[in-house]
């Protein structure tokens, strides 16, 4: 499971769009909310997201579940049938309801705000009507933050995030899962008095928690309490550039994981680089550093990031490359080269075209899943058994075993997300969006089930299951938005 805070891409997309909303783009447009203090305001927001999504579980097309029977007949005849099923790919329209309501105070020594967003994802079970009954979920997400003598040389600040979304941003599981992360963080930053130099200490935790593990033992492995770490310093040794540290370390315990002790990490990521200003237009960031993760084996690599932005009047374009560390459930840690392009252009006075595009090549670590598991044996092949008694009263028995790649794994994974919004008033505006997700690996997981009768041989089969993690979904997504 990835750090990345965790929230479904409708919600996301929903909660920024309210966030900043249409009026970020639309000319002197005219304070909104509703003015509760001198310094204190109330806005209130509604969404009404039509969405088709074509691979709702992020299933793969090549993913499939065969059975093996061998029958004897009243001849002494033995006969031995396979069949096998593909997994199906679902794709469905989905209706979001997404209310909010944002509250902040903002003055010249503080700021302290509050947000939450309500994102009902209602399925309409367009393939089967069992569907939208599995699938539609609440998502929830509420911000709470403050900032405090934001005009000395000392500043504080904090906070916190807590969202239940029905798809984390994982690379290991695929699916609809029902997901909680809070994740809370104080900070103390100093600057000099003509801020030439600036330093901020941040301290926090994650908390995640997937619904499903507490009648699901399998999923246990991806609960996990993270404190982290945060250094960031700044030099402005030109008017236009500086020169910059920064230091991030967590403690990842998966703290329900059945490999608690192999699954652990500790990754820390540093950079330095410099960032500044080439042309009135043109402006650069570049660093490099080192990262670590310290787990059931040390894995040292190497950090890069490289950015580019352009901004000329309506225009913006950003273009980067980033390298970085991360932990896993099953593998440790993996590792990331990450490509993005982010454009935006507005034209027509209230119209405002996007596109963002990124590529992952994504490395990870040995998988741990077994290792070390007293009740699992490993076969020549690499596959890994276990042989159990189903119950005491019982005459079958069942052996399982699970057959991975021997090499690490790799991910290719592709997000293309073009939109269009238009601000019709400054409250209320539309938004057409597409996204692309395609992830390609040569990860491939084949578990076998045999069920063995002593006294009932006709009873006898085998099930086997090949899981494969690479799909392609596609979402086009409308959403009308009243924001004031």
């Amino acid at each position: 499971m990835t750090t990345n805070r965790i929230f479904s891409f409708s919600a996301c997309l929903l909660f920024f769009t309210l966030v900043f909303p249409v009026t970020a783009f639309a000319e002197d447009a005219p304070e909104k909310g509703f003015k509760i203090t001198k310094d204190t305001v109330l806005n209130v927001g509604i969404a009404i997201n039509p969405e088709f999504e074509s691979n709702i579980t992020k299933a793969s097309e090549d993913t499939e579940t065969s059975e093996t029977r061998t029958t004897t007949d009243e001849n002494g005849k033995v006969a031995t049938t396979t069949t096998t099923k593909n997994t199906e790919i679902v794709s469905d329209m989905i209706l979001h309801y997404s209310p909010s309501l944002r509250i902040k105070l903002d003055d010249d020594k503080k700021t302290f705000g509050f947000s939450l967003l309500f994102d009902y994802n209602h399925y309409l079970g367009l393939e089967d009507k069992k569907t939208s009954k599995k699938l539609s979920e609440l998502d929830i997400r509420s911000d709470l933050l403050g900032e405090f003598n934001k005009d000395g040389l000392i500043i504080f600040d904090f906070k916190n995030t807590l969202s239940r979304s029905s798809t984390p941003d994982g690379q290991e599981l695929s699916g609809k899962n029902r997901n909680l992360l809070d994740s809370f963080a104080v900070g103390v930053a100093f600057k000099s008095v003509e801020d030439v130099l600036y330093g901020k200490i941040k301290l926090g935790f994650d908390i995640n928690y997937l619904e499903q593990s507490k009648n699901n033992a399998a999923y246990k492995d991806y609960n996990y309490i993270s404190p982290f770490l945060d250094l960031f310093g700044r030099w402005k040794f030109l008017p236009k550039t500086m020169a910059f540290a920064s230091v991030a370390v967590r403690y990842q315990d998966y703290y329900e994981s059945s490999i608690r002790d192999t699954s652990r990490a500790v990754p820390m990521n540093i950079f330095l680089g410099v960032m500044g200003q080439i042309t009135p237009y043109l402006s650069s960031k570049l660093a490099a550093g080192y990262s670590v993760n310290i787990g059931d084996s040390v894995q040292h690599d190497y950090n890069m990031n490289a950015e580019l932005v352009f901004k000329y009047q309506d225009t913006g374009l950003v273009v980067g490359y980033l390298k970085t560390l991360r932990p896993s459930a099953y593998f440790q840690y993996n590792s990331t080269h990450k490509a993005y392009l982010n454009f935006k252009q507005k034209f027509a006075k209230y119209f405002l075209a996007s596109l963002n595009f990124n590529y992952s090549y994504i490395m990870y670590g040995k998988n741990i899943e077994f290792k070390d598991r007293e009740e699992y044996t490993q076969a020549e092949d690499g596959s890994y058994q276990k042989t159990s008694d189903e119950n005491e009263n019982s005459d079958v028995v069942v052996t399982y075993s699970v057959l991975m790649p021997k090499g690490k794994r790799r991910d290719h994974l592709i997000n293309f997300s073009p939109a269009l919004s238009y601000a019709i008033f400054p409250w209320f505006g539309l938004k057409l969006s597409y996204n692309l997700e395609y992830k390609d690996t040569d990860y491939v997981r084949t578990s076998t089930t045999s069920y063995n009768y002593a006294t009932a041989t006709d009873k006898n089969y085998t099930k086997t299951t090949t899981t494969h993690y690479d799909y392609i979904d596609h979402r086009v997504m409308l959403s009308i938005v009243l924001d004031y």
